[in-house]
């Protein structure tokens, strides 16, 4: 890894040059202190066209990723693979001393979850997770109000607010899901790890846990399975410390995207919404039924090769940490299980998610 000063260009490889790939070497690309410096896929016509798209040379391009590790000059990776591979591949190169972006999911099981948080905290690098909704603004604000100092709640001892006691939420996530999946790795089980749920589905399931900050002990899910492993609909239920719950529907073969989030508290609700992939939109009802809809600061939602570049430099932690990642996994771990047994599935997070 070439070793960073303040003037120094941060260099880039690109793990997995499909469409999220090749959408966040871009976003490399715009970033002024940022290049893309090699990528690597195993898919000729992959590599040839990301090289093309991010002006990566031909003797830049990788069919392995581990030579790409080895001999290429780098400070940090984009892994954008087949969700199956990625514990491989982060864990790789955390091992060779760089950074890494991973996108959801960064692995399918707790114990992988636990060992590369074990592996980033010894190298002392960066891993990000790719929640994007841990950079939306209307996801950001209502995090404030359960876990910041938005303002309400009861007044504490110290002269501060305590936050609102959450009782229910309710969050779900429709899309034509299958419409994009059909013949690609995300319908092949092995490299997946799951359908619906695992995949668009856990955005959902990590967004309520990062937002309201509650601990989850068990969950009692139901699923229809289009072929075996690959889910397209789910009814979850978590059940939280303190008595809270949520209920969460899933349906990856619907017409259209539509997200929607609402969590009852103490104090009234909030709500965030949306339809397709662009930002959400928020807003509080207070105990007497008035609505407000804060002006939402667009602006300041960065990419994610902006909030990584941030974290990498600020030595802070990213906005998507691994033990987002932890207690996101073994939500999704828990309900495939329940799903398959028919029972009520307890969890116990590991020390520190």
């Amino acid at each position: 890894m070439t070793a960073m000063g303040d003037a120094h260009e941060f260099r880039v490889g690109v793990i997995g040059c499909g469409a999220l790939g090749r959408a966040i070497g871009q976003q490399f690309r715009s970033e002024p202190t940022a290049t893309v410096a090699a990528l690597a896929d195993v898919s000729a016509a992959a590599r040839a066209e990301a090289g093309a798209l991010l002006d990566v040379p031909e003797s830049a391009r990788y069919e392995e990723y581990a030579t790409m590790l080895d001999v290429a000059d780098l400070d940090g990776v984009v892994i954008a693979t087949p969700h199956a591979l990625h514990h491989e591949q982060v864990a790789a190169a955390l091992d060779a001393d760089l950074h890494v972006l991973c996108e959801k999911p960064l692995v399918l099981t707790v114990e992988d979850a636990v060992d590369l948080r074990d592996r980033a905290a010894a190298a002392d690098r960066t891993l990000l997770v790719g929640y994007q909704r841990h950079l939306d603004q209307a996801f950001v604000r209502a995090r404030e109000r359960y876990r910041g100092d938005a303002g309400v709640g009861k007044a504490s001892e110290d002269g501060g607010t305590e936050p609102p006691e959450i009782a229910h939420v309710t969050a779900e996530i429709t899309q034509p899901w299958f419409d994009l999946a059909e013949g690609t790795w995300r319908v092949d089980p092995d490299l997946a790890g799951g359908g619906f749920t695992v995949d668009t589905g856990r955005h959902v399931i990590d967004a309520l846990l990062w937002v309201t900050g509650l601990e989850p002990v068990a969950v009692d899910a139901e699923m229809a399975f289009r072929s075996p492993g690959i889910d397209e609909r789910a009814t979850i239920r978590i059940d939280f410390a303190g008595g809270a719950s949520a209920h969460v529907s899933l349906y990856g073969d619907a017409p259209t995207v539509r997200e929607a989030h609402h969590v009852s508290d103490s104090q009234g609700a909030v709500e965030i919404d949306g339809l397709g992939w662009g930002s959400r939109d928020m807003r509080t009802i207070d105990d007497e039924e008035t609505v407000q809809e804060p002006l939402l600061d667009r602006g300041a939602e960065p990419s994610k090769a902006a909030a990584f570049l941030e974290a990498v430099h600020s030595g802070e932690a990213p906005p998507s940490t691994v033990e987002d990642a932890i207690r996101a996994t073994a939500v999704v771990e828990a309900a495939y299980e329940s799903a398959e047994t028919g029972e009520r599935v307890d969890l116990s997070l590991p020390d520190g998610a």
